[in-house]
């Protein structure tokens, strides 16, 4: 075990839970939130050097008091104040996260200021580092890389309604589904709501060709900032296919002024909960298509629980920041720092393992 502590915020929570085991292996682990015993337990039950300390992120002296003799975070975390993020960059710490809070950031000055920020205490900070935004931006990189460019990119995720997650994902699905967003298309922002334009996608076997809406992931927020790309698509396609269609059409007859987030909510707990899908089976596939110029290429990733593979990603990012593979102080997107070779390697650790298709042209 390394010198380096690491404080898992929501280390109690279905992802937090799995980064804190994959982390510990290797480091002290502090598995933090706000019930000191629920923190005790997990850490107990990880064992290695796993201990619980209690934070609660609206706090700014428990913030403080959390971060005492911490080399690095990883937020499971929703922060509406982001008062733990800014702390961590207050104190010039390695950070990541896993929560969806890219689009307030991404279109307006709050970003600017973060990266300055960071760059003044020599924080380094990579933000959105799950499945989508996280190995979706690594794929974007390999990507480019190999077609010098990214002018369009389309990111396309597959969800099983039977798959494990917690409360926090449910809750921002639901909200997502009812708020408007933009669309960046040829240079221009367009307005788009959720589960409309569906498009027929190809992922990878045991699923095949599915219906994908449009989705507000917060990673397109940034992509035309750090890639230059023109043409942003994210769409979401949900297992079984009848909830997508379903989705689909409530909200198109205008039903969405009408779904309050806590049926939206019990209506996706009852599709995972009479879901027949064995834990074997794999509950979520992406996709990733770039194009530059006249040349495109993809990539597919599948795999179990989707908590597994968004902890894979957001371990993989902590172990980039500990052990000095990202140096430049600032806030980043993964595709600004993180090296798909290395990446892809410690996801094919935990059997994820990323298919990069062949340069095609014309």
């Amino acid at each position: 075990m390394t010198g380096q502590s690491v404080l898992v915020a929501g280390g109690y929570g279905v992802v937090g839970r799995r980064i804190a085991a994959h982390l510990a292996r290797d480091y002290r682990v502090l598995v933090a939130g706000r019930h000191q015993a629920q923190a005790n337990a997990v850490a107990a039950a990880i064992g290695h050097h796993a201990v619980g300390r209690e934070i609660d992120v609206t706090g700014v002296r428990s913030i403080a008091a959390a971060l005492d003799g911490v080399t690095a975070v990883v937020s499971c975390i929703d922060q509406p104040q982001r008062l733990l993020l800014n702390a961590a960059i207050e104190r010039g710490l390695a950070y990541t996260d896993i929560t969806p809070h890219l689009v307030e950031l991404g279109r307006g000055e709050a970003y600017d200021a973060l990266c300055i920020a960071a760059k003044r205490s020599g924080a380094r900070v990579v933000l959105g580092t799950g499945i989508v935004p996280g190995i979706s931006n690594v794929i974007v990189r390999a990507l480019a890389n190999n077609l010098d460019g990214a002018e369009q990119i389309v990111t396309s995720l597959l969800l099983s309604a039977g798959d494990t997650s917690g409360p926090a994902s449910l809750d921002y699905f639901a909200k997502e589904l009812t708020m408007p967003f933009q669309l960046h298309i040829d240079g221009q922002d367009i307005a788009a709501h959720a589960f409309t334009a569906p498009t027929l996608t190809e992922f990878p076997p045991p699923f095949g060709t599915r219906w994908a809406y449009l989705f507000p992931f917060s990673d397109q927020v940034l992509y035309p900032r750090t890639m230059g790309a023109k043409t942003v698509l994210t769409r979401l396609s949900l297992e079984p296919p009848r909830l997508g269609r379903l989705l689909a059409v409530v909200l198109r007859i205008g039903a969405a002024r009408l779904l309050e987030l806590d049926r939206v909510r019990r209506t996706l707990v009852a599709h995972r909960g009479t879901s027949k899908a064995s834990s074997d089976e794999p509950h979520f596939a992406l996709r990733v298509d770039v194009a530059h110029g006249t040349q495109s290429a993809s990539a597919t990733l599948v795999g179990g629980a989707q908590a597994d593979a968004a902890a894979s990603g957001a371990s993989s990012t902590i172990r980039a920041l500990i052990e000095g593979e990202i140096t430049a102080p600032g806030v980043w997107m993964p595709e600004q720092v993180i090296d798909p070779a290395r990446c892809f390697s410690r996801l094919a650790e935990h059997s994820l393992h990323v298919q990069l298709s062949a340069v095609s042209r014309g």
